[in-house]
């Protein structure tokens, strides 16, 4: 059932997805809080939360439909719900969800450049969110890497179009440099981009994390190997795309590697690519029952694990 429905994409398969998630805020927001902490300072904070969120929501299913990083359906939307439903908690922090809005204005200039419109405009606007993401986080600088895969891929690589992603990128942070010597506080500065990082994983061994990222694991590694020989058998855009999308996997996970403070809100910024690759791995299930059966797991592994966690 599951699997037909969102087996195509259709304005009702949105709507619903978008109530389901309607629903899960509201009662993940106000279910722990007692009426006497409900203040209106606290209402307003949700509902812009809210629709940040909303926003996130319409930014994903627009890149993946615009780009055609999937065929007919809705099962990269669907997928992206529950990645973040795993770790939901560490969004509602204002730094976490500016960095991943700016990351998704990225991915869409990124995602965009399989096309000839605009490449100049594209690759300066993709530089541009870049940097302002790594005023935030200087560690997200290894996304940059996408920008440069993207010009390989898609045959771009010329000294125009490195120059202007460039000068994108250091707008924001020669803005940001201005800033900080107009208000006499250079040291805000030089403070940001001092890069450190440690080595120490164990957080990601507690049952919260530990169970989420096995389960992901194993479903990343199955859509991997259902989709890519397909993917790889065509040369076409999607061929393209789906290298990109494995890059950008890749990416994600380095980032996690180099990632100084350690939090869980960092495993996030792998929601993207992590959801668009499993919907491309269960389209390519042939079997209706298997497809049913695996999307039916996932649901319940990803509504009901936190619940036990």
């Amino acid at each position: 059932m599951l699997a037909n429905f969102f087996g195509k994409s259709k304005p009702i398969n949105f709507i619903v997805l978008l109530l389901v998630f309607v629903c899960a805020f509201f009662l993940n927001s106000f279910h722990s809080f007692s009426m006497s902490e409900i203040t209106l300072f606290f209402i307003v904070e949700k509902i812009v939360f809210f629709l940040v969120f909303t926003f996130l929501l319409f930014g994903v299913n627009f890149i993946v439909s615009k780009n055609k990083l999937t065929l007919d359906n809705s099962y990269a939307l669907l997928f992206y719900l529950l990645v973040i439903s795993f770790f939901s908690t560490y969004l509602y922090d204002y730094q976490v969800i500016l960095e991943y809005l700016l990351h998704l204005l990225f991915l869409r200039k990124v995602y965009s450049l399989q096309t000839l419109k605009e490449v100049f405009k594209k690759l300066f606007d993709a530089g541009f969110w870049l940097g302002a993401m790594c005023i935030i986080n200087p560690f997200l600088i290894v996304f940059s890497l996408l920008i440069f895969t993207a010009l390989i891929i898609h045959k771009r690589v010329r000294f125009q179009t490195v120059l202007i992603s460039l000068i994108g990128f250091l707008t924001p942070i020669f803005l940001f440099f201005t800033y900080s010597f107009w208000i006499g506080e250079l040291s805000l500065f030089k403070d940001k981009f001092v890069l450190y990082t440690t080595y120490d994983f164990s957080m990601y061994k507690e049952t919260e994390f530990l169970a989420p990222l096995i389960t992901l694991s194993i479903f990343l590694l199955f859509a991997i190997f259902m989709k890519t020989g397909s993917a790889f058998s065509v040369n076409n855009r999607f061929r393209k795309s789906w290298i990109l999308l494995l890059i950008h996997l890749f990416v994600s996970i380095s980032y996690l590697f180099i990632s100084f403070d350690r939090d869980g809100s960092e495993l996030l910024i792998a929601a993207f690519p992590v959801a668009v690759i499993l919907a491309n791995g269960f389209d390519s299930i042939q079997r209706t029952f298997l497809k049913e059966i695996g999307l039916i797991l996932f649901v319940l592994i990803a509504l009901l694990g936190p619940l036990f966690l």
